[in-house]
């Protein structure tokens, strides 16, 4: 759907520009296909059922064809095979274009909505944006010196005494997406963007951060299961983000008519991503209560 001529944010051309994906659009079909009821529901607006996520005016047609191969590629060549449970992932530049085209339109998105961020991290994100903007045009192979991490999830089963979790942490981790500027507001900035069972951070300042193992996308390699990360403070920032997505509740109205699609279909609900991750969270509730 195109929505009018002006400013493309990437190509700055005035043209006519389409309705963009923010999360690219496999992400969504995925969701679909495999819920319950066949539609998707984004968090901050768990009210409206929706056939697609979330669109903005942001690129012209051009720039669209940009982004368009390498998340085709990432959808053949890492995120169906993550899900049907591959754990080994060969790729080339391709991939880092994908993390960095994501990325850059979180910050072009989401940039004026953070406004707890201090002047001089909001300056290092101008500058990444700069520089990533003229590699996704193909202008530039500079990437800048800013580290990308892929981190894959998994089913959590049990958690120590010691560890608080939220509830239902894994229909967030496993079912839902989710994308921020984060900041310490003091001298930590990065991009945070989770699709379902995978996240990806882009340290902005500092460049990287200790903590993670066999993470780390660079311009060629092999990524593989099992990973580490013990990044300071990372699990904190993640049960806040778990959190706020419980913010938002669905109307008693909504949960009828979600109850009425699943007796509908039966058959597609037992055999959904969906009640997987409702199952695993109730059954992570039933062992925290044994603790």
């Amino acid at each position: 759907m195109v929505t009018g001529t002006s400013e493309c944010f990437l190509c700055k051309e005035k043209k006519p520009l389409k309705a963009s994906h923010i999360i690219p659009k496999f992400v969504g079909k995925w969701l679909k296909d495999t819920s319950a009821t066949g539609y998707l529901r984004e968090t901050k607006n768990a009210d409206r059922r929706q056939q697609d996520i979330t669109k903005l005016p942001l690129l012209c047609n051009d720039c669209e064809q940009l982004f368009s191969k390498s998340e085709k590629l990432f959808a053949e060549k890492i995120f169906k095979p993550f899900q049907d449970g591959e754990k080994r992932f060969d790729y080339n530049i391709w991939l880092i274009y994908f993390v960095i085209s994501v990325q850059w339109r979180i910050i072009t998105t989401q940039k004026d909505t953070a406004k707890e961020i201090p002047d001089f991290l909001l300056s290092h994100l101008d500058t990444a944006s700069a520089i990533w903007r003229e590699f996704l045009l193909g202008n530039s192979n500079n990437v800048g010196s800013y580290a990308h991490h892929m981190f894959f999830l998994d089913t959590i089963a049990t958690v120590g005494d010691n560890l608080t979790l939220p509830d239902k942490p894994n229909m967030y981790l496993l079912r839902s997406i989710d994308s921020t500027i984060a900041s310490n507001g003091k001298d930590t900035l990065f991009v945070y963007t989770k699709l379902p069972g995978i996240i990806i951070v882009s340290h902005i300042y500092p460049n990287n951060m200790r903590g993670w193992d066999k993470t780390k996308i660079v311009k060629r390699g092999t990524i593989k299961i099992p990973q580490v990360c013990a990044v300071k403070g990372f699990g904190e920032f993640l049960n806040h983000r778990i959190e706020e997505s419980r913010n938002y509740t669905i109307s008693e109205n909504q949960i009828t008519k979600i109850n009425e699609e699943v007796r509908k279909n039966e058959k597609r609900l037992l055999n959904s991503k969906s009640i997987e991750a409702m199952i695993a969270d109730e059954e992570l509730k039933q062992f925290k209560n044994r603790l």
